[in-house]
């Protein structure tokens, strides 16, 4: 008689968790964007990631409120009608903007999605929208990477008051804003949204799109600059709402 077959080892419990998954993911899809977009390619997802990494932000913005009111104080000064707040009406202001956080993310990813769908089918290809939210709510995750190096270097400033001396000094440079200044808040924010970690993201998008919707590499790379440069486009522009020179 044969020996028995040995059952088959069960999965991983993780593999039945979509968080613990979807978590896993956002790591591996920092090194390996192909394989992570191959294992989603009939059902891609877009939720879970979205929600960890608003909750990855919004943890980092906590941690970082006693720079935000540092912001906010330089702020009001140029604004001398402003009312005088105390130090827990500041802070209190700074809390008040970390629940739109999640809402930002989401409305830019809808509207990177949409531009992406637009443009593949514009060259002639054929996609699913949630294909395409997908692509880029995983290119996000260098969102919380750039907002926890920028955490880091405001403190070892030094404290809040020594770190941010100006307007300025609130956003520390990790793009072009490194080699490039200029007046106009605009060109600021044009300046700060490009760099290494935003390439980064370009790079993972495009191979999203390739991989997730099977359209070319060319198309797929069309599809992620142009979203790039125009919700770069619109950052800026909501970043002159402030005031200052636009």
């Amino acid at each position: 008689m044969a020996a028995p077959v040995p059952p088959a080892p069960a999965p991983a419990a993780s593999s039945h968790i979509p968080f613990v998954t979807d978590a896993m993911r956002l790591v591996r899809v920092l090194f390996a964007p192909g394989a992570v977009f191959d294992e989603q390619k009939e059902q891609p997802t877009w939720f879970v990631p979205w929600l960890i990494v608003a909750i990855l932000c919004v943890v980092i913005g906590f941690w970082n409120l006693p720079y935000s009111q540092r912001t906010i104080e330089l702020a009001l000064q140029n604004y001398p009608n402003a009312p005088q707040l105390t130090d827990a009406q500041m802070r209190s202001r700074a809390m008040m903007g970390l629940p739109f956080l999640p809402i930002i993310f989401l409305i830019f990813a809808l509207i990177g999605a949409g531009i992406m769908y637009l443009v593949v089918t514009i060259f002639g290809g054929r996609a699913r929208f949630r294909g395409m939210l997908s692509a880029s709510v995983f290119s996000q995750v260098l969102l919380p990477i750039t907002l926890l190096l920028q955490c880091v270097i405001l403190r070892m400033r030094g404290s809040p008051a020594e770190a941010i001396t100006t307007m300025a000094d609130a956003q520390p440079a990790l793009g072009l804003n490194v080699l490039l200044t200029s007046d106009s808040r605009f060109m600021q924010a044009i300046y700060a949204g490009i760099g290494p970690l935003q390439l980064w993201a370009i790079f993972i998008m495009a191979v999203g799109v390739t991989r997730l919707e099977s359209v070319k590499k060319s198309t797929a790379w069309w599809a992620a600059i142009i979203q790039f440069v125009v919700l770069l486009l619109i950052a800026a522009g909501l970043s002159t709402l402030g005031g200052g020179r636009g």
